[in-house]
């Protein structure tokens, strides 16, 4: 018994230590610019975190010692965030609203849920909260169904379905207010702005702003640059490890460039396809969507529409109208604040990286489906100011809705 009491007590009390909040006093976020790609690969090696590879820039967040090593190792670079921890610590001042809005701060996950649960229960002819899954540690992952009448049928197959998503990494905070400010605004304009009154009349639109519950509370709680879900792997190389990137866990070629079989990675992509039961319920939600027509799987950071595929260069099938679609998003967003997001295929804008959402949707599903990677461009990264919330949403919602209006048309191939 005493055996057994001494065990617990040790295991709580590694518990009570894991928890403790991470510091990043002192870590830099550098950007570097690479000549060849083999340097890539020799930073990976130098620094854990590689927050963006785009071309020939890659952003890193080093620690003291990691910043020497890439001194010694003969790399300089500009210093984006002079010091991540100081960072930290003066957004979460400003996490309190001034004017009591949604989109003036960051939510935490009970918050958004909450705010999903009233949108449904003020406005029952319009939204109907799902629960379409459970995560690692069992939290639920909720849906808002935004369309005509969503309690009269399970779904309406004469009704093209449309899914927007977010937060499959979990320190991408800006993609949930995104999502959720594109739901409440549909539900507000509905009855004053016949454009949106046909989208809900003739479309069922989904949108799921958090996949990853686990990861998004353990980047309030403890870590707030954690990526994965939150998946015990073991110890590791002497590390107890955790974490999957639900982002390279989909089905279609899984495995390939640009994911990592290796536990302790920012991209481990897990033991098999589907092996997370985030993207497991969620794969299995949309494939019984009987006529599901495009999608958007939001993230950051870098301002880009990405286009498929992500595991390998070449082209998919009608690349021209994906990048007409692209472009026309492109303009609704610069026509809000002026801001610029590039368009093009995810292998060739960023890097490879197999398993991924996008190519899934497109490759199993036959339906359309985008990028998007928010604001910033590395200015604050992941870090984004709450004072950029509200603008980032106003900016994506014209998109969206040019995306909807590219549903409609009765063959999207033309």
């Amino acid at each position: 018994m005493r055996l057994v009491l001494c065990c617990w007590l040790a295991a709580l009390g590694w518990q009570m230590l894991h928890a403790q909040p991470v510091s990043y006093d002192g870590y830099q976020v550098w950007r570097i610019t690479v000549e060849k790609p083999s340097q890539i690969a020799a930073l990976e090696q130098l620094v854990r975190d590689i927050w963006l590879i785009q071309g020939r820039t890659v952003d890193v967040c080093a620690s003291p010692e990691e910043q020497e090593a890439l001194r010694k190792a003969g790399y300089t670079g500009k210093v984006l965030i002079p010091d991540v921890g100081a960072l930290i610590r003066q957004q979460q001042t400003e996490f309190v609203p001034q004017d009591g809005g949604l989109f003036t701060r960051y939510l935490t996950l009970d918050e958004i849920y909450t705010a999903m649960q009233q949108l449904a229960v003020q406005h029952p002819p319009l939204v109907q909260l799902l629960l379409i899954g459970r995560s690692v540690e069992n939290r639920p992952i909720y849906a808002l169904r935004l369309t005509k009448d969503p309690r009269r049928a399970r779904v309406y197959p004469s009704r093209p379905q449309v899914v927007i998503n977010a937060m499959q990494h979990a320190r991408e905070w800006i993609t949930p207010p995104v999502a959720l400010y594109f739901a409440y605004r549909l539900v507000a304009e509905y009855y004053t702005n016949a454009r949106i009154r046909n989208y809900l009349d003739r479309l069922e639109i989904y949108v799921v702003p958090v996949v990853n519950p686990d990861g998004y509370v353990y980047t309030h709680t403890t870590n707030r640059l954690w990526r994965k879900n939150r998946r015990y792997l073991g110890v590791v190389n002497g590390r107890h490890a955790y974490g999957v990137d639900l982002n390279r866990n989909w089905g279609l070629n899984w495995g390939g460039p640009g994911s990592s079989g290796n536990p302790l990675s920012e991209t481990y992509q897990g033991p098999a396809p589907f092996s997370e039961p985030e993207t497991y319920f969620l794969s299995r939600w949309m494939l019984s969507l009987p006529a599901l027509r495009a999608h958007v799987d939001l993230h950051s950071y870098s301002q880009l529409i990405l286009l498929p595929w992500g595991y390998t260069t070449q082209q998919p099938p009608f690349y021209a109208v994906f990048e007409r679609v692209g472009l026309a998003m492109q303009q609704r967003i610069a026509a809000v604040h002026g801001m610029h997001y590039a368009v093009g295929s995810a292998a060739v804008m960023l890097y490879l990286a197999s398993g991924n959402m996008m190519d899934w949707v497109f490759g199993v599903r036959g339906a359309p489906s985008f990028t998007y990677e928010l604001r910033d461009r590395g200015q604050y990264g992941f870090l984004l100011p709450p004072d950029q919330i509200l603008p980032t949403c106003e900016e994506v919602y014209p998109a969206l809705l040019e995306l909807l209006e590219w549903t409609l048309q009765r063959d999207w191939r033309e």
